[in-house]
C-alpha cells in the first residue's frame, strides 16, 4: 500500500511538473511576443528563420546565390558598382587584386557577393567573378554617379533596402565600397557583441562614442531582430528628412537607434580601417583604405589607389626587419589627386 502510494505521489509530482514547464515556455513566449516583427520572424542564435510566409521580396531570387556565397558563420562581403565603377581599368579591377596582394585574404573572395545596377554592369561583373547579382532598378546608374548626386542617393538607399534582405534571410554582412583596397583581414577588428562595427571619419578615439563620425562605407552588421528593425527604421528615415544619402540620415537617427532600439554600435580606429578623410598609413597594422573625402572624381580616386597598390607592392617584397622601418610607415603625399573634402 505504501509503494502504491508512492507511486501515486510519484507520477502527481511528474504531471505537476510538465505543466509547470508548459506554463513558463507560455508565459516566455508571450513575453517576448513583439506582435508583427515576431511573426516576420523567430531569432535562433547568430540568424533568423522564417516563422510565417513573408511578402514576395524583390530581391527573393537572390536566397540560392547567398547560400553559396555566405561562410560557416553564414556571413558574406559584398560590394556594389555601376558601368563606370566596373569597366576594364576601373575601380573594380583594383577592388579585386587588392585581396590577391593583401596578406592572406584571397579566400575572402569566396564570400564575396558583387551587386551590379546595370545590364552591362551585371554582364562585365560575370567574367571577373562567379557571384553577381543585379537590382532591378528603373534608375540609369550607368553613368558615373558623383557624390550626393540624385542618382547618387538613390543608389545608395536601394542597397539599404537590399542589405536588410540579407539580414532577414539569417545572414550577417560585411559591406565594402569598391573604392577600398584591402590588405589585410578586417574580421579580426568586428567586436562579437556589437550589432554594427564600422569605419569612422574623424575618430575620437573611443570605439564606443556614438558621437565619432560612422563611414557606412564600410561596415558590418550582424543578423538578428534589432539589425532588422534597425534597417527598416533607416529606410524609413529617408521620409523624415530632407533628401539625402543614408550616411548622413544614420548620423540623425544613430542616438535614437542606440537608446531607444538598444543597438549597440562599435567604430573602429582609422589605423585599421583608414581612409582618405583621415589618413593613418602604418602599413604595419592597415587593414583597409577608403578613398573617400575626394571631390576631385573618380580618376583621381584611380590615380591615388594605383599609387598606394604599388606601394604596398614594394612593401609586401621587403624582408621582416626592413617592413618594421619608420620610413614605409607613411604613403608619399606629393603626388596625390585626391583633395580632402569634409561632407
Amino acid at each position: 500500500m505504501d509503494r502504491e502510494g508512492n507511486s501515486l505521489r510519484m507520477i502527481a509530482s511528474f504531471i505537476l511538473g510538465v505543466g509547470a514547464t508548459l506554463t513558463l515556455v507560455v508565459f516566455y513566449q508571450a513575453a517576448n511576443f513583439d506582435g508583427e516583427k515576431s511573426l516576420e520572424k523567430l531569432s535562433f542564435g547568430n540568424g533568423t528563420v522564417n516563422a510565417t510566409h513573408q511578402e514576395q521580396s524583390p530581391f527573393s531570387d537572390l536566397a540560392p546565390l547567398l547560400k553559396r556565397v555566405a561562410d560557416d558563420d553564414r556571413t558574406i562581403i559584398m560590394t556594389s558598382v555601376n558601368w563606370a565603377c566596373a569597366k576594364p581599368g576601373s575601380l573594380l579591377d583594383l577592388f579585386l587584386q587588392s585581396f590577391q596582394t593583401g596578406e592572406k585574404i584571397n579566400h575572402f573572395l569566396k564570400h564575396l557577393l558583387i551587386i551590379a545596377f546595370d545590364p552591362p554592369t551585371f554582364k562585365r561583373c560575370k567574367s571577373v567573378h562567379p557571384f553577381c547579382y543585379q537590382i532591378k532598378v528603373n534608375v540609369n546608374f550607368t553613368a558615373e554617379q558623383t557624390f550626393n548626386s540624385n542618382g547618387y542617393i538613390d543608389l545608395v538607399w536601394s542597397k539599404i533596402e537590399l542589405q536588410r534582405y540579407i539580414l532577414e534571410l539569417g545572414y550577417n554582412f560585411l559591406f565594402t565600397d569598391v573604392d577600398i583596397l584591402w590588405f589585410r583581414n578586417p574580421f579580426k577588428h568586428v567586436t562579437v557583441f556589437a550589432d554594427m562595427t564600422t569605419s569612422s571619419d574623424q575618430y575620437n578615439g573611443d570605439p564606443d562614442d556614438i558621437t565619432n563620425p560612422q563611414n557606412t562605407g564600410f561596415f558590418y552588421v550582424k543578423s538578428n531582430n534589432r539589425t532588422i528593425q534597425m534597417m527598416r527604421f533607416w529606410h524609413d528615415a529617408r521620409k523624415r528628412f530632407p533628401p539625402d544619402h543614408e550616411q548622413n540620415i544614420f548620423s540623425k537617427i544613430k542616438h535614437e537607434l542606440a537608446d531607444s532600439h538598444g543597438i549597440n554600435i562599435q567604430f573602429v580606429d582609422p589605423i585599421y580601417f583608414t581612409g582618405f578623410c583621415q589618413y593613418s598609413a602604418d602599413l604595419t597594422k592597415v587593414c583597409t583604405v577608403h578613398s573617400n573625402c575626394c571631390g576631385d572624381g573618380l580618376g583621381a580616386k584611380l590615380h591615388d589607389l594605383r599609387d598606394l597598390m604599388d606601394y604596398w607592392k614594394n612593401y609586401t617584397t621587403l624582408p621582416t626587419e626592413e617592413k618594421n622601418n619608420n620610413k614605409w610607415y607613411t604613403w608619399t603625399k606629393h603626388d596625390r589627386q585626391c583633395n580632402p573634402v569634409q561632407w
